[in-house]
């Protein structure tokens, strides 16, 4: 990928609860109850600067404005209802955008221990810092530049079902419809010869369809959780494909493609000497179909997170972690000396960069500094 850009120079963030009043009369009689009716959000501005790919020059890499508009309505304690709207206007990717999107919006119902929410959601897995791989429900923008991670990720339509035991939780999600995440295809290069065809992704059958399950164990000093998922993996790979219509064109024609698998994962947080918290997460990915000869389908592999974190008084915190994988059945990729065989090569290596599987064995470390201002 050529396109580097630099950190965050600026970021401008106004939260502001804009609207938080009852709009029943029955909420408005007593400002003790929970109100019916809730509308606030936040302005923010932000922007990116970084160095012009092949150059030395600097460009504006992304700057922008964003209002959030967030609704919030509940019938006493029978169920609710939630929707988010942000709209973003300004310049990023050398392009002027202007954009209106409907974040989340979906109802709950609350019947006994049983909570069900059904629309447009996002759900987040995982206790780590930022890298999750217990985390595969719904997508992410890839694309995304804000200076909050949660930012990349995208809603879906799907049903979550919660059955609560203090202190144990089940978790129960089922998504009907495929939905993949950006992949930033444009910002990848290609060698000659290679030609990105339309995407091939599942339709909206049943057999299609992505459930989920996890438990919960919530105790006063330590939290933790094993989970399940079998469904298609929203970050697709990239195959070849027929070439398109009409007269044929050298090269190879290569599309992305998503594939099924199945995760089982683990998860805690906890926290030691009074101040200092633990947590870790771990997930084992089998996929379906043959990786030995499907360039798409990445091996199954062992991601593992261990981190840990620290606040300090004058609203400072620390995170550090270790990240780690492990991939099976690991076979080494060489360059082939003939040049009809470029092509191939060179997809097996993307998806290998898609994957992070270039390696046996990897390790690395996260660390995230944070200075809250505002609060």
């Amino acid at each position: 990928m050529n396109v580097k850009w630099m950190g965050l120079v600026l970021i401008l963030f106004l939260s502001t609860n804009a609207l938080g009043q009852g709009l029943f009369e029955e909420a408005e009689k007593s400002k003790d109850k929970e109100k019916a009716f809730e509308l606030n959000g936040y302005l923010r501005s932000t922007f990116y600067l970084g160095k012009v790919p092949e150059e030395n020059n600097g460009e504006l890499k992304s700057g922008y404005g964003e209002f959030s508009l967030k609704l919030k309505a509940r019938k006493k304690s029978f169920g609710s209802a939630f929707a988010e709207v942000r709209f973003r206007n300004g310049h990023e990717f050398n392009n002027q955008i202007s954009e209106l999107n409907l974040r989340e919006a979906y109802v709950s119902a609350y019947l006994g221990r049983f909570d069900f929410k059904l629309g447009h959601q996002i759900v987040v897995w995982g206790r780590a810092d930022g890298i999750n791989p217990t985390d595969n429900i719904t997508p992410k923008n890839m694309l995304n530049r804000s200076p909050d991670e949660d930012d990349k990720r995208v809603a879906n339509f799907l049903l979550r079902a919660l059955y609560n035991a203090q202190p144990v939780r089940f978790e129960f999600i089922w998504v009907p419809v495929f939905k993949p995440s950006v992949v930033p295809t444009d910002l990848i290069e290609f060698p000659p010869g290679i030609i990105l065809g339309d995407p091939v992704y599942p339709d909206a059958s049943l057999e299609n369809s992505a459930f989920a399950a996890k438990l919960n164990l919530e105790l006063a000093a330590f939290d933790g959780s094993l989970s399940y998922f079998d469904g298609h993996n929203p970050f697709p790979g990239i195959s070849p494909s027929p070439p398109p219509p009409g007269p044929p064109v050298p090269g190879l024609t290569i599309s992305l493609e998503s594939y099924r698998m199945r995760v089982f994962g683990a998860d805690f947080s906890t926290t030691v000497a009074g101040s200092f918290g633990l947590r870790g997460e771990v997930a084992y990915a089998k996929p379906f179909g043959d990786y030995a000869i499907s360039a798409h389908i990445p091996n199954p592999d062992l991601r593992y997170v261990f981190g840990m974190d620290k606040e300090f008084s004058g609203n400072f915190s620390i995170i550090l972690q270790y990240i780690g994988k492990y991939v099976y059945d690991f076979v080494p990729i060489v360059e082939p000396s003939d040049p009809a065989d470029i092509p191939a090569y060179e997809l097996e290596l993307k998806n290998r960069i898609i994957t992070s599987q270039q390696y046996k064995t990897s390790h690395s470390f996260s660390f995230r500094l944070g200075w809250n201002l505002l609060h």
